[in-house]
């Protein structure tokens, strides 16, 4: 089975990439992972992609992200000047309405794009780390709620960055001891839900004040690869089992592989993809 960092759906379809490339799974069920059927994609060495409902998207390298043209072929977006990978792509909230899509790059910092994937700008503002590795947006704002905000999240290998402009700009609020390798923002999170960040070896760390302080969570697994925000809940992975938890301070080992990605449906299932390939969380 190949080895999957990233998931997207699209209609009845999951799209899966990782090292090996990219892999279309069609609609069989959840349950029916074990066919993947493997497609052309342009970069050496893919990171992440998305499906944005009318074209796919995949980042990596050596084209930063490319995407899929009308008549089948992929075109390389323009990066404005960045060479560095792409290793995670995060689209608007609003993304249908607004076009606005973030990608982090390993070395380049952040980009920015307004029309769909087709053309980055770079929005290094306020990074001191260009090695952005995980991106969260945070739920749409309320209406009527001033200051208007689009917060976003960035984890890099020196800590968590905070946007409150849909990208444009940053500050960096947590200096952390380890690289942070995921980030899941609570679908409450403008009711007073918290922000949860994942390390690769110090830990889990927690914000219920908007993103704008963290402390670690006690008993919580070291390296955190894959985190996940779900309605009545969380779940996140280490580099042995997939975890689960109610409030996002006590956590509950599962009987399954662990995880490299996680990606919620449309219909609502929850499906991981790690080193074994994708597979449903009961």
């Amino acid at each position: 089975m190949p080895v999957i960092l990233s998931l997207t759906e699209h209609r009845d379809e999951i799209w899966a990439l990782g090292p090996e490339g990219l892999f279309l799974y069609k609609d069989g069920g959840a349950k029916n992972f074990s066919s993947p059927l493997a497609m052309p994609q342009p970069d050496h060495h893919p990171s992440c992609c998305y499906h944005d409902g009318e074209r796919l998207l995949v980042g990596g390298a050596t084209y930063g992200v490319a995407y899929t043209t009308d008549d089948g072929g992929w075109r390389a977006s323009w990066m404005d000047g960045v060479t560095a990978p792409v290793v995670c792509l995060a689209p608007h909230p609003h993304y249908e309405h607004t076009g606005v899509l973030l990608a982090g790059s390993s070395g380049g910092g952040i980009l920015r794009s307004a029309n769909r994937g087709r053309d980055f700008f770079v929005c290094n503002f306020g990074l001191v780390d260009f090695d952005v590795l995980t991106l969260a947006w945070a739920p749409p704002q309320p209406t009527g709620d001033w200051p208007p905000l689009e917060v976003v999240f960035a984890g890099a290998s020196n800590g968590i960055y905070r946007s409150p402009n849909g990208g444009r700009g940053w500050k960096q609020i947590a200096d952390l001891p380890a690289p942070v390798l995921s980030l899941a923002v609570s679908p409450a999170f403008h009711h007073g839900g918290p922000v949860l960040a994942g390390t690769e070896g110090a830990g889990l760390w927690r914000s219920d004040d908007g993103g704008y302080t963290f402390r670690p969570i006690p008993d919580a697994p070291e390296v955190i690869n894959a985190l996940l925000a779900l309605p009545d809940g969380w779940l996140l992975s280490d580099a042995e089992r997939i975890w689960r938890s109610q409030d996002g301070n006590r956590w509950t080992p599962l009987d399954l592989p662990p995880a490299l990605t996680f990606l919620r449906t449309r219909q609502g299932a929850v499906l991981a993809g790690g080193m074994e390939g994708v597979f449903q969380v009961e």
